[in-house]
């Protein structure tokens, strides 16, 4: 199919869709408020989201309750884009946006694992199921992570978590890891199905994820999870654009945290490891915010290509992230100045 003929329709709605997110007063304004009735008032009267808030009462509304709305705003949005698309690249789409159904299921995960799953409710868990084949009723059957695991059969994700069945002991820790591992592959199969100009595209911005993403990993696996290189090597992602098995597997090596921060600098990813603030507080907010710009420099690079529709999704993610964190900023009291260092984007 012509490129134009395929992109067009759906870039221009994307472009719509966009006049939705907020803008830097919005931000500034949002940290200003004190409450999150506050918080969820400003949205509903002074934002783009008063249509989605419009049967919520502000003075009545909890945290959990906005997460929901905002989820179900995201859900409403990217099944927009879905209409667009056909076949391989629907299916692409849809692969992409497990990526939210993930966080998701890792939540029930350790609501049971926790024992803290008594009666949940639809709406805390509005991506599980929607854009694969997970059944949300068997899930809610589940008391122990073992009925979790089988309740995913037949699903994406059963072929990936399956073999924790072997093990003697319930392990959220891995189960998260394999789940998480389950999205990249199952993307780097769908991407493979696409035009070949798309493809190297997909390739080249999931690579940069990777890079990050496996960096994070092997950092937090040593510093907190104390894992043999073996171990932290099996769970990192078999993607890269500058990181490949073979550098991995030296970060994994890597004698101690100094090693690894040296080497991560020779690689162009020092600034993970700011010795001027903490690492361990804003590395993934430094992590968002360097994806954040270079999807964006993707995106005004190949105009008619499937990075349009990834941007968005990702874009989209990133402020709900940020209103997020103004939440739970306003939950522990901080200063506009001291929330505004966990935002993604810069105010």
């Amino acid at each position: 199919m012509d490129r134009v003929a395929r992109f067009a329709a759906v870039n221009t709605k994307i472009k719509a869709m966009e006049r939705d997110f907020l803008n830097s007063k919005h931000y500034i304004e949002m940290l200003r408020q004190r409450s999150i009735q506050d918080l969820a008032a400003y949205l509903k009267e002074n934002t783009p989201y008063s249509k989605f808030l419009n049967d919520i009462n502000p003075e009545t509304i909890n945290r959990t309750t906005l997460e929901e709305v905002l989820k179900r705003n995201m859900v409403n949005n990217l099944d927009k884009l879905l209409y667009f698309f056909h076949d391989n690249y629907r299916d692409f789409l849809k692969a992409l946006f497990l990526k939210y159904e993930i966080a998701d299921l890792k939540n029930f995960a350790r609501d049971i694992y926790n024992n803290s799953k008594s009666e949940v409710a639809v709406d805390s868990y509005s991506f599980i199921g929607k854009y694969s084949k997970v059944s949300f009723d068997k899930l809610q059957k589940a008391s122990s992570l073992r009925d979790f695991i089988l309740a995913l059969e037949g699903s994406e994700f059963y072929e990936y978590v399956k073999p924790l069945l072997d093990g003697k002991r319930e392990n959220l820790f891995r189960l998260e890891m394999s789940l998480d591992s389950s999205y990249f592959s199952i993307i780097k199969k769908s991407s493979e199905k696409l035009d070949k100009s798309d493809r190297a595209i997909i390739e080249k911005w999931e690579g940069m994820v990777s890079d990050l993403y496996n960096l994070q990993w092997i950092y937090r696996g040593k510093k907190f999870y104390m894992l043999s290189p073996e171990e932290l090597l099996n769970y990192t992602i078999d993607m890269g654009e500058r990181i490949n098995f073979s550098r991995r597997r030296e970060l994994c090596y890597s004698k101690n945290l100094e090693e690894l921060k040296s080497k991560a600098d020779e690689l162009g990813f020092g600034f993970l490891f700011k010795k001027d603030e903490t690492s361990d507080i804003f590395m993934e907010r430094r992590i968002n915010r360097f994806l954040f710009y270079k999807l964006r420099a993707l995106s005004r690079r190949y105009p008619m290509s499937i990075i349009q529709s990834v941007a968005y999704t990702w874009f989209l993610d990133f402020e709900v992230r940020d209103i997020f964190s103004i939440a739970e900023c306003i939950r522990y009291n901080l200063s506009p100045e001291e929330a505004g260092k966990f935002l993604i984007r810069a105010v």
